[in-house]
């Protein structure tokens, strides 16, 4: 089978990307990386994380989100509503654009997605000199793509609102096509998580990579594409943003969200990387885990030797779906989806 090599191959290159962010982190000081998680009623915070280029004032207080953004309209076979968010701190106008082609991207993903999951669990007992170490390792390899030919005429903006850190967050219908022989653009987006988990005795160690990869192609030939990435080790993380050819810089900050539905005195959600940052890595993550649950087993493989056990389990899932979310959740420093994910023939 090529996935156990595509999951070697995508191990390989994310302990190289860790080890890249390492080296940064490394490079840092410590005093800069804590300030990451200073108490927020600092009043030096702003001249703290850098300069903003778009926003010429901040605010203490959260960004009131919109009621939609937490209970979208129901999507069904023939209509599918997505939210878009781009980076902060873009002017108005990028950052509509930004967040419209993440929605749209979206969209196609929610109404038909191939996924892919593949888990491989390590077990190992070893006996050395007397003493009986235990070890596991759950290595997780998720992958959900879509390809759609559209047109213009298949999308509209329903709802839109600009964040008090100039992030678009759009509401986006979407119409998809009977028939694709008069559509003159593909839309192709792929989400991807990689996540590891270690764990030896009483030490334990994760890390993971989501990723977002996207490309707008009409009939000229003209690609408007992106690539988003969030890396957390422990707790380190990074997160990259690329879009039209180029990587988007904003400044880490305690950028703080509110749920006008929250009852009075609710912490309001943190993300020091903006909205979009949480919303994707979060959605990836929950898709996988309820992937994982209803995963297929596929083989238990024992070796023993005078002083070891080693075993692995294979957990895979191929199939398709449709993917609806009907609300948001903000919780402690997370948010979470009303998802639900229809299997299709």
């Amino acid at each position: 089978m090529r996935y156990p090599l595509l999951l070697l191959i995508a191990v390989f290159f994310l302990s190289a990307s860790v080890q890249h962010l390492e080296a940064q982190t490394l490079d840092q000081s410590k005093h800069q990386f804590e300030k990451i998680f200073e108490k927020e009623n600092q009043l030096n915070r702003f001249a703290s994380y850098g300069k903003f280029k778009n926003i010429e004032r901040l605010s203490f207080y959260p960004d009131t989100l919109p009621t939609w953004f937490f209970k979208l309209p129901r999507s069904t076979a023939s209509t599918v509503y997505a939210i878009g968010i781009s980076d902060p701190d873009l002017t108005p106008e990028d950052a509509v654009f930004q967040a419209l082609h993440r929605a749209k991207s979206l969209a196609v993903l929610y109404n038909k997605s191939l996924v892919q999951y593949y888990r491989d669990v390590y077990t190992l007992d070893n006996v050395n000199g007397g003493y009986k170490s235990y070890g596991q390792r759950f290595d997780t390899y998720f992958k959900l793509k879509s390809t759609t030919k559209v047109d213009s005429s298949c999308f509209k903006m329903v709802q839109a609102h600009l964040t008090r850190y100039n992030e678009a967050v759009v509401l986006v219908r979407f119409t998809p096509p009977i028939a694709d022989n008069s559509m003159v653009e593909q839309i192709a987006t792929v989400g991807k998580v990689l996540y590891i988990e270690t764990q030896v005795d009483n030490s334990f160690e994760s890390q993971a990579e989501y990723e977002f990869i996207t490309s707008h192609k009409n009939y000229l030939g003209v690609d408007i594409s992106s690539h988003f990435t969030y890396r957390e080790k422990g707790k380190r993380f990074l997160s990259i943003s690329n879009f039209l050819g180029n990587t988007f810089d904003y400044p880490i900050y305690n950028y703080k969200y509110f749920n006008p539905g929250c009852e009075k005195n609710t912490d309001p959600l943190i993300s020091y990387n903006g909205l979009w940052s949480i919303y994707a890595k979060k959605f990836l993550q929950q898709l996988t885990l309820e992937t994982q649950e209803t995963s297929v087993y596929i083989k238990n493989l024992d070796e023993s030797y005078a002083s070891e056990t080693r075993n692995l389990v294979r957990e895979k899932a191929i199939r398709n779906v449709q993917l609806q979310i009907n609300g948001i959740e903000f919780g402690i420093d997370s948010l979470t989806f009303d998802l639900h994910v229809i299997e299709l023939d």
